[in-house]
């Protein structure tokens, strides 16, 4: 039976690294902008895929260090100083891997826990799940440091020492990694799929948060490589598809957490492009785009661009109009901290009161047949639900 080949060319490893590297960092940059420059909400998400970045860069460059001394060439024709080299390497990259994998997918649930984290079962289980993600991760980078005894052994095999059994020890890694994947990917799914929305916006949230289910197949294909490994009697010429995979699986990781929080640069800098969404979809039906958030202590938002909604109630001292563009039926659902709306005076009779300020607001918008309306209570539009709470 034939060996399996784990060998790609050095030339095409070191492009593809320098490529996917490259654009996770450009989507690391642009998220920090997102979020710190144009909706100010920067979060412990991003200082985390900020330091995923640092480590899978650190990667890349060991990456590109073990093909300078000799990785997808044969062993043989390898001297002494480029094998101990290579191994040095090697060894840096190893640990450095599972960091920037292990910070990639811990970003992606402390995102899902910004958005989705007042939601008890969930915030529970993205808790579990973050809380296994960072105890293997350490568990992964410290076995990966101190894998041999005295550590050097792991370069200079031929000097005193011992190691443990490499290759099993990897593929129990590399399956866990694969659970830890899947677990990520689908952790928001059942959220997002009970969400009260039309079926194509609320699929559309799903692949947006399912992004992480890339690095599932990654990670699959990467296993497949570590057997070519296993096999291999020439390692430095079979490892190279592996070290490919590997840091496909970190970046792609990072490009897959970035692009979700993305929506604001995209809505100030090419507006046009979320109308075109929104104005194509078929049938001529002008949906509008849903953008879903979580902001300062207590909110929880469904916006709808396009429309706009405003009724006057006596009762409430409220004022409502309603303009916008010919839609299905939109639910809007707003639940927010409104201390900072009203006068000094009544939060300080709020705070003595020990009252919550709390505020929903349900309003439901109806089909239309014209194209463009601007009305006020035309017909009969009213707020399905309001309550408050001083």
């Amino acid at each position: 039976m034939k060996k399996p080949s784990g060998h790609a060319s050095p030339a095409t490893v070191v492009a593809v690294v320098t490529t996917f590297n490259f654009i996770a960092f450009v989507c690391v940059v642009l998220r920090l902008w997102t979020r710190i420059g144009i909706v100010r909400q920067a979060g412990w998400d991003d200082m985390v895929v900020s330091l995923a970045m640092f480590f899978t860069t650190v990667f890349a460059m060991c990456i590109m260090n073990q093909v300078h001394y000799g990785l997808g060439r044969h062993e043989a024709s390898l001297s002494k100083s480029e094998e101990h080299h290579l191994l040095v390497w090697f060894w840096i990259s190893i640990w450095n891997y599972y960091l920037g994998l292990g910070l990639a997918k811990l970003s992606i649930v402390l995102q899902c826990l910004r958005i989705f984290g007042h939601i008890p079962k969930f915030r529970k289980c993205a808790y579990a799940l973050g809380f296994i993600i960072f105890i293997f991760m350490w568990w992964t980078v410290f076995v990966s440091i101190f894998l041999c005894q005295p550590v050097s052994h792991f370069w200079e095999p031929n000097k005193p020492g011992k190691c443990l059994t490499k290759l099993p020890l990897w593929f129990f890694n590399s399956s866990f990694n694969i659970a830890t994947d899947i677990a990520t990917a689908i952790l928001p799914l059942p959220v997002v799929k009970s969400l009260n929305l039309p079926k194509r916006q609320r699929h559309a949230l799903m692949a947006v948060f399912g992004l992480g289910g890339i690095i599932c197949v990654i990670s699959i294909v990467r296993f497949h490589s570590l057997y070519a490994i296993a096999v291999s009697d020439d390692p430095s010429w079979d490892n190279p598809l592996a070290a490919l995979w590997a840091a496909l699986e970190a970046t792609v990781g990072i490009i897959a957490s970035c692009l979700p929080t993305l929506k604001g640069l995209v809505t100030k800098y090419f507006p046009s492009l979320i109308a075109t969404a929104s104005g194509s979809r078929g049938g001529g039906d002008n949906t509008p785009a849903i953008e879903l958030s979580r902001t300062g202590k207590s909110e929880t938002t469904l916006t709808t661009e396009r429309s706009r909604s405003e009724t006057w109630d006596p009762k409430l001292g409220g004022r409502s109009k309603m303009w916008g563009r010919s839609g299905k039926v939109r639910i809007k659902e707003v639940e927010t901290d409104i201390s900072s709306l009203i006068s000094p005076d009544e939060h300080d009779f709020a705070e003595k009161r020990g009252d919550g300020i709390t505020v929903t607001t349900v309003v439901e918008q109806v089909e239309r047949d014209k194209r463009e309306w601007d009305c006020e209570s035309r017909e009969q539009l009213v707020p399905v639900h309001v309550n408050g709470r001083i």
